[in-house]
């Protein structure tokens, strides 16, 4: 089982998608709230596993929620995108689709049980997704 942690930056809040020994699976943006970051794992958790893969740069479109595949100024990359378009993380560059998908199909199955924890100085707040945006 995974986790997200969320960290406050100078930049905003982000979080972190860590399998269970450790390994990164994906970093978000910043965000300019908490409670828009925990909006965000809550879209992550909701849509990652079952939206569609749209490889734009294979003249591909398609609605949204999706996984949107494209090529970036440093090669592949993907964004998952909401129900409202907005891109909840953006990851790459990847040297081939094959590693793009792969990368997908873990964030894919780490978002699954993830528990979520606040890092604070020193210490890992848990928080749930059931009363994730009431959590503070």
């Amino acid at each position: 089982m995974g986790r997200f942690i969320i960290s406050r930056t100078a930049a905003g809040d982000i979080f972190t998608l860590q399998t269970s020994n450790g390994r990164t699976l994906a970093v978000s943006k910043p965000y300019a709230t908490l409670d828009a970051c925990k909006k965000a794992i809550c879209s992550l958790v909701y849509y990652a596993p079952v939206v569609p893969v749209v490889d734009t740069s294979a003249g591909e479109y398609g609605p949204n929620p999706k996984f949107e595949l494209f090529e970036g100024d440093e090669g592949l990359m993907y964004a998952m995108k909401s129900a409202n378009g907005k891109s909840v993380l953006i990851q790459g560059p990847f040297a081939t689709r094959k590693a793009a998908l792969r990368s997908m199909s873990m964030l894919r199955q780490g978002v699954q049980g993830a528990e979520i924890v606040l890092a604070a100085p020193e210490t890992l707040k848990r928080l749930t997704v059931k009363n994730l945006i009431k959590d503070k």
